[in-house]
């Protein structure tokens, strides 16, 4: 379980101001959703929350040094590493005061805020969280020009050189690890980024976005030639409008040779990039079909290491995970503070927040049971949930526990409910935290009398 805890580590030159930060981080916790007015008791605590928040000592890289560090020493034991990149907008439009912000979205639909680009730690092997090794805020100055070449795109500053940068600072926290796997959707399919990675001594898991240059053509041309590795089922999880349901796939695989880009005029030397194809057969009425197309630096001739392949690749859906714990559970979008130094600082405390919430969700969600496990809760925490629910409390495992929580937040848990989302489990940890504290100071006052 990852430590309820900023780490002993932040610095920002003042004790005081150090105690203060977990002291936030303790009240942040306890209901992420709420707004900060509600949070606070009085208009003294609001403004303090406030005052820190917009600290010149307080910075959102200090908030996270200690976390970084925890997760790469969790890392640091895990065989299997896998990086997962990804960015996301956080839009405060209905802020417009707040200084230092951006236009975000597209240049068709407004919006104004900042980018975040997250690299989340995930265990290889159990797909646990281990936690977050970078994080990065960005605003864009404006739009350029739609007339402007690629070549001078080159030489500016470019939004994707935020992929190498993540790529960098993983390799200088994880210095000697065996395994180490950048994953990514196809935003991240850039030529000097796979570069880089190889170069790096990492590996990759990255889906396609384009139709490459070979050396025996195209990357389509390949695919249409590539050997048949198996068939399988995979289990895809309910998003948005799209139901959960098993997919029986065709995994086909290919080893081929890409060309630099054509900005370069293909000078260079090719990448020896492996390709994993997985395609959805026999496919229901009314339902797009899963068809991926993933270039990797991992072997993919025989099925296991090509249902391994593609577990790495599922593993990407945490990240699209904590983007939502971080808008939907802490309400990022939703707070209302003066300036772009304030809000990455919020930032930095709630992802770590959100990175405790999805370990507990992950080791809510094993089936095993295990009565001893008790998911991170205090004993009179663990007894509050029997005492709440005494005919559910038989042979509790870890997912029963998460379910209970999510119930004192409003959560049903029907058969076709699904899991418990982020505003049900956050209600419910809150309910469970205000009920753990009246029965302490109930122990108080009656040990008083």
């Amino acid at each position: 379980m990852i430590p309820n805890s900023l780490g002993n580590g932040m610095d920002t030159g003042d004790v005081r101001l150090n105690q203060r930060a977990q002291a936030l981080f303790e009240l942040l916790s306890a209901d992420p959703a709420l707004s900060f007015p509600k949070m606070t008791d009085d208009w003294g605590a609001l403004k303090a929350l406030y005052r820190f928040m917009s600290n010149g000592k307080v910075t959102h890289q200090k908030i996270l040094e200690p976390h970084f560090e925890q997760t790469a020493a969790r890392c640091a034991s895990t065989p299997i590493v896998l990086a997962v990149q990804d960015t996301t907008f956080l839009n405060f439009s209905h802020h417009p005061n707040t200084v230092g912000m951006g236009p975000v979205n597209t240049r068709h639909k407004e919006g104004w805020g900042m980018l975040v680009h997250t690299a989340f730690a995930v265990n290889g092997q159990t797909k646990e969280p281990l936690g977050l090794l970078h994080q990065d805020v960005f605003v864009r100055k404006g739009w350029y020009s739609k007339e402007e070449t690629y070549q001078e795109r080159l030489n500016r500053p470019r939004e994707s050189h935020k992929w190498f940068k993540g790529c960098r600072e993983i390799k200088e926290r994880l210095p000697g690890h065996p395994k180490v796997l950048q994953v990514a959707d196809r935003e991240a399919d850039i030529f000097f980024f796979l570069k880089e990675i190889m170069e790096s001594g990492q590996g990759f898991v990255i889906r396609a976005a384009r139709n490459r240059s070979t050396i025996k053509g195209y990357l389509s041309d390949e695919i249409e030639q590539s050997r048949m590795v198996g068939i399988g089922h995979l289990s895809v999880p309910r998003n948005g409008n799209r139901k959960a349901r098993t997919a029986k796939i065709e995994i086909r695989s290919s080893t081929v040779n890409i060309l630099p880009p054509k900005v370069v005029r293909h000078q260079g030397e090719p990448l020896v990039v492996n390709v994993l194809i997985i395609e959805e057969i026999e496919v229901p009425d009314k339902v797009e079909p899963l068809y991926w197309v993933l270039l990797t630096s991992e072997t993919v001739s025989n099925l296991d290491c090509a249902w391994a392949v593609m577990t790495y690749y599922q593993a990407r859906w945490i990240i699209e995970e904590f983007h939502k714990g971080l808008k939907t559970g802490c309400q990022m979008e939703g707070r209302q503070l003066a300036s772009r130094h304030a809000l990455q600082n919020a930032l930095g405390l709630f992802s770590v927040i959100t990175v405790q919430l999805l370990a507990l969700r992950h080791q809510a969600a094993k089936i095993t049971l295990c009565p001893e496990s008790n998911v991170g809760l205090t004993p009179s925490q663990l007894e509050i949930i029997k005492s709440k629910f005494p005919k559910e409390s038989r042979d509790l495992d870890s997912k029963k526990i998460l379910i209970l929580i999510a119930r004192l937040g409003g959560f049903i848990g029907r058969k076709s409910d699904g899991n418990p989302g982020w505003q049900t489990l956050m209600h419910g940890l809150y309910e469970l935290l205000l009920m753990d504290y009246g029965f302490h100071l109930a122990q108080k006052v009656v040990g008083k009398g």
